[in-house]
Parts: structure tokens; C-alpha cells; sequence
């Protein structure tokens, strides 16, 4: 995986003086291409010293490549961080350094700089077309090479965590991609410029006037409504959206098991998640903070962990906390976020096996389910996360192997043909099912060793995919959320919810009488719940509202379905308020005033 990000590293170095060469040659001017050539390699030699020198002395006071606290030296003391490097991190001996690797490097390269075995073994090629398949090949390489990948994966940062050494996993890029990823970050932290979007600072202090953020998220639980459970599991599963479990697509069968457990168990079906991406709504999840337009993935310990953390509060209920996740630890700084926030222990693709049986980034649902049961002790009391990776692109699960019923929609039940224009391939459609296939294998295991749980699902965002291409406003943002086990009832409950309502609800569940936590959102089960707000969206016991930036609100009453817009909503008071406090939160902390 290093090496993947090494190549396009020196690919952008190789650029100038490859595509000279192509178009240089033809006219004789190969002074020029080597002129080029020689200045690039100087410069990588130069440039790929300084910033391998810096990144180590970087590492050795940060535990980590560069990150985007790199760029917090901007806002800091000059002076005293100049006065710092000069003290603290040998910059004689770092000079000394650069100049030998440097000087060790040109030298490096100018003893191949008249070695042309290759050219030799080329020029041997004789046979029709040689030169233009040549070039060809040497442009597909290059292709390879610039994108560190030879399918159509590129090396991305979610997917170099690789290895269950974090030291490895720190290192596996290259200093040059950290620094990319690094300025990325800072930017996207940085992009509102520290103006809250949602309330002026007028509206904010006035609204808010209490010391600190956590005053107004302080609830006490009611008293238990159940038997304490002694494990819990809450299910997040990737791209999995409410249309399949709607009655109007249960002919398909694309959800027999998941559609068994909401028969037979607690189904919200008016339940919105908290972003459109996978992370955020894992983080509104997590954290309890609504997402509000900022990546908590990358503010680090830039403050104090929320005081909403799903951990921490579960933590004091005796509760140990476990997070499984189907990829690998570097994916949105997952892992270390998560400890961040207070987790006991995190389990990755690297400890379910490392790759997947058909090779891709992450494990299949059916060993991440194996891992959960393996790793969950029955005598110890136990929340448990699952972030499931399966039913995402690229989608290289053998779903025929595991019995998917369709190769084709001339398969689909008669009555189901109608909905269906292609726009979801039979692989696609194959891997929502495998979702399915997967949770029904899990509960077969864990219902016989976990006999009391408590099992909960929900799906991180709407899946962008949908049969055909006209899903209503209902069908393309609601994700439902299931709840089953022992002592939940059978129950249909349109009360409407949102991601940050999961974390209340099973406090209220479980919890004594007076038991003080903190939470943005409201148990499923308060009789005064009336609306929930997520990203972009709001949803009552009669309307979902989606409110787009400069433009119309969109509305869809829930009993008929019937669509509609509007230019404003009242309700659009009640979200600023709820956005502007978890935007604060999360970019000032927990101090008001």
C-alpha cells in the first residue's frame, strides 16, 4: 500500500518530462527533454529530503504524519514556535541531514544517467506497430502509476489503514500525500471562517445565555422501562435506506430477515439519518451532536470529547463500549476518533482477516457479524456498534454464491416489474440483498449466546440508489430504525426520529430513575416528540421537510405521500436554533461564556 502512494508521488515529478518526451522526440529536441528531466529530478531529490526530514520531526513530537494541526501554527505565536524548532528539534543536525541525503540522492542519480539498458532492450523490438504500442503501453503505466492503482480504486487515504500496527498505519502514506490530506482538512475544518451560519452572534448569545453548551442538553432519565439488558447491539448499516422494508417493495424480498425482525419487533418507520454521508451520520450517532456541516472526523482533540458521547455516558451505566467496523481503522481517522470519544475497544477489518474473500478494502458483513460474536464476552455487560461496509462500491461480493435469487429483472416477481427501470444493476440489487442475508446470519448466532439483548438497526444515509430513478422525497431521505429483542413489543410507531434520538431512547430504556446524561435528541418513547431535525431535513408526525440551501422547501406528507414546495417553513427557527448550538459546539466547545 506504501508503495501505491509512492508511485504517485513520483509520477507528479515524472509528468512534465514524460509527456515532453512524447512530444518532443518526434522533433528531435531531446536537449530540452533531458534539461527538463535533470531539473525534476533535482527537485524531487531537494523537495522529497525536506519534507521526509520534517515529517520525522513532526512524528516524533506528534505521534502522527502531517495533520491538519499543522496548520494551527498559523494562528499560533510565530515567534515562539520559531524559538521552539530552534530549541527543541536540532535544526543543525536536521540541516546536516538534508545536505548528505541530498547530496547521496544526486549522486544516486547521476550514475544512472547514461545507463540505458532499458533503451536497449526496446530497441530490440522489432515488429509491426512497435513504437506506437510503446508508447501506448508506457502511457498505461503512467496511468497506473499517477492513480497507485491498476483497477478502478485509486489509493485513497480510507483505504491505506491496512495494517493493526497503528504505527504502520500512520506511515503508510507519504509524507507528500499527508501534507495534501493535511491542508484538505484544515480547510474543510476551517471553511465557515468561524461565523456561525445558522445564527448570527446577536441571535446565538441571546437564545443561549446560559455558561456553557452542556446546560442545555442535560436530561434525567424517567426510569427503566425494561430489564437491563446485559448486551447491546446497535447495527449501522452502510447505505441502507427505508424502501425496502416499505410494504409497497416487500415482494422483491430484498429484506426477508431485517422485514422478520420489524414484524416481530419496534419499527420507526418516520426516521431520518443525521447526514447524507457515511461518517457524519456515524458521528451524529456516536457523539450525539447533529451534523451540521463540518467533518467531525478531523477536529481531533481540538476541545474536550462531547459530553453527549454515546461511550462515556454508557460507560456509567456499567456498560463496556465496542466499536466494529467492517474497513480499516484509517478510514476518516475512525479509530482514533472514536478512542477520542471514549470507546473500550475497537475492532477493524484488520482483526476479521484483513481483506475480504474477492480482495477488496474492507471484510464482508457475514466476517464482521463473526468477529462481533467472537469478540463480545456473555458475562460482561456490553455496548456494542457494528458499522457495516458490504453494500458499497465496488460491490465484489459473490452474491450468487450466497443464493441471490436474480440474474436478470425478467426474475423479479411480476407485480415488481413496474418499479424497476435499471437504474440499480442486478450487482447492486445483489448486495442490498447480501446486507439482508448477512443480519439474518448474525442473529441466527447471537440470539442463541446473547438470549436477553437488545438488538437495534438503522441505516447510515439514503443509499443514492433506488430501482427507478423517480424516489419521492419519503424514499430518498428515511433510513428506519428497528429494534427487537427481549421485552421490545410489536409495534408499527410513526413517532418521528433522527439518528441523535437513538442514544436517548435506549437511556430511557434502561437507566434508573434520575440518572443525569446529556443528549441533543429526544427518546423515541417521550409522549411530547413531535418533530426531529437532521441535516437538511425535518421531520412531524405528518410532514418531512427538506430544506435546501437557496432554494424552495420541499414537503411530502407522510399519510399520502403527496409532494409539494413551499418557500419557507416555521419550523425553520426550531433547526437553525438546534444547528446553530451543535455548530458552536463542536467548533468553539463547550464554553459560552
Amino acid at each position: 500500500m506504501g508503495f501505491r502512494f509512492d508511485c504517485t508521488a513520483v509520477s507528479y515529478f515524472l509528468i512534465l518530462p514524460f509527456l515532453l518526451l512524447l512530444s518532443l522526440s518526434y522533433f528531435d529536441r531531446f536537449k530540452v527533454i533531458q534539461w527538463v528531466r535533470i531539473v525534476c529530478q533535482y527537485l524531487f531529490v531537494i523537495f522529497s529530503t525536506i519534507i521526509c526530514i520534517v515529517t520525522i520531526n513532526y512524528f516524533a513530537e506528534y505521534h502522527n504524519q502531517f495533520n491538519n494541526f499543522l496548520f494551527l501554527g498559523l494562528y499560533d505565536d510565530q515567534k515562539a514556535v520559531f524559538n521552539t524548532i530552534l530549541e527543541d528539534f536540532h535544526p543543525w543536525w536536521n540541516l546536516i541531514a538534508i545536505i548528505l541525503s541530498i547530496v547521496i540522492g544526486i549522486f544516486i542519480l547521476r550514475y544512472f544517467e547514461n545507463k540505458d539498458f532499458i533503451y536497449k532492450q526496446l530497441s530490440k523490438l522489432h515488429f509491426k506497430g512497435n513504437k506506437m504500442i510503446t508508447v501506448v503501453v508506457a502511457l498505461i503505466l503512467f496511468v497506473f502509476s499517477i492513480r497507485g492503482s491498476v483497477n478502478d480504486v485509486p489509493a485513497l487515504r480510507k483505504w491505506a489503514g491496512v495494517s493493526s500496527d497503528p504505527f504502520l498505519n500512520k506511515t503508510i502514506i507519504n509524507p507528500y500525500r499527508s501534507l495534501i490530506y493535511a491542508s484538505e482538512d484544515f480547510n474543510e475544518i476551517n471553511i465557515l471562517d468561524g461565523k456561525n451560519p445558522y445564527l448570527s452572534d446577536n441571535e446565538f448569545h441571546e437564545i443561549f445565555s446560559k455558561p456553557a453548551v452542556s446546560d442545555y442538553l442535560k436530561k434525567t432519565a424517567q426510569g427503566a422501562m425494561i430489564e437491563k439488558p446485559k448486551q447491546i447491539f446497535l447495527v449501522i448499516m452502510e447505505s441502507y435506506d427505508s424502501w425496502p422494508l416499505m410494504d409497497k417493495y416487500a415482494p422483491f424480498k430484498f429484506s426477508t430477515q431485517l422485514s422478520a425482525l420489524k414484524n416481530n419487533g419496534t419499527h420507526f418507520n418516520y426516521f431520518l439519518p443525521a447526514a447524507d454521508a457515511t461518517f457524519d451520520s456515524f458521528g451524529g450517532i456516536v457523539t450525539n451532536v447533529p451534523y451540521m456541516g463540518v467533518n467531525i472526523s478531523k477536529i481531533g482533540e481540538l476541545h474536550e470529547p462531547f459530553v453527549t458521547s454515546i461511550f462515556s455516558q454508557f460507560k456509567k451505566l456499567g456498560y463496556q463500549t465496542n466499536l466494529f467496523y467492517g474497513g480499516f481503522s484509517s478510514w476518516q481517522n475512525i479509530a482514533d476518533f472514536s478512542r477520542y470519544q471514549g470507546v473500550d475497544r475497537f475492532f477493524s477489518a484488520t482483526d476479521a482477516g484483513g481483506n475480504s474473500d474477492s480482495g477488496t478494502w474492507g471484510v464482508e458483513d457475514e466476517k464482521l457479524f463473526d468477529l462481533v460474536v467472537a469478540k463480545t464476552d456473555t458475562t460482561k455487560y456490553s455496548l456494542n456498534i457494528i458499522l457495516t461496509s458490504s453494500y458499497h462500491a465496488p460491490y465484489t461480493v459473490d452474491v450468487y454464491k450466497k443464493g441471490f435469487p436474480y440474474h436478470s429483472a425478467k426474475d423479479f416477481p411480476e407485480a415488481m416489474k413496474k418499479y424497476y427501470d435499471g437504474s440499480m444493476t442486478m450487482e447492486e440489487l445483489g448486495h442490498l440483498w447480501y446486507s439482508d442475508y448477512a443480519i439474518g446470519k448474525f442473529m441466527e448466532k447471537a440470539t442463541k449466546k446473547y438470549p436477553t439483548a437488545i438488538y437495534s438497526f438503522t441505516g447510515d444515509h439514503f443509499g443514492r440508489k433506488f430501482p427507478n430513478s423517480r424516489p419521492n422525497l419519503y424514499e430518498r431521505s428515511s433510513v428506519g430504525l428497528i429494534m427487537y429483542g427481549k421485552n421490545i413489543p410489536k409495534s408499527y410507531n410513526q413517532t418521528p426520529g433522527s439518528h441523535i434520538d437513538i442514544m436517548p431512547t435506549l437511556i430511557e430504556m434502561i437507566a434508573p430513575k434520575g440518572f443525569e446524561y446529556y443528549s441533543f435528541g429526544t427518546s423515541m418513547y417521550a409522549p411530547q416528540k413531535a418533530m426531529s431535525i437532521s441535516y437538511n431535513k425535518i421531520v412531524t408526525k405528518d410532514q418531512l421537510y427538506y430544506l435546501p440551501k437557496e432554494a424552495q422547501v420541499e414537503k411530502i406528507e407522510l399519510a399520502t405521500m403527496k409532494a409539494s414546495q413551499t418557500s419557507n417553513t416555521p419550523l425553520l427557527t426550531d433547526y437553525n436554533k438546534q444547528m446553530g448550538l451543535a455548530w458552536y459546539y463542536t467548533m468553539k466547545g463547550n464554553k459560552i461564556r
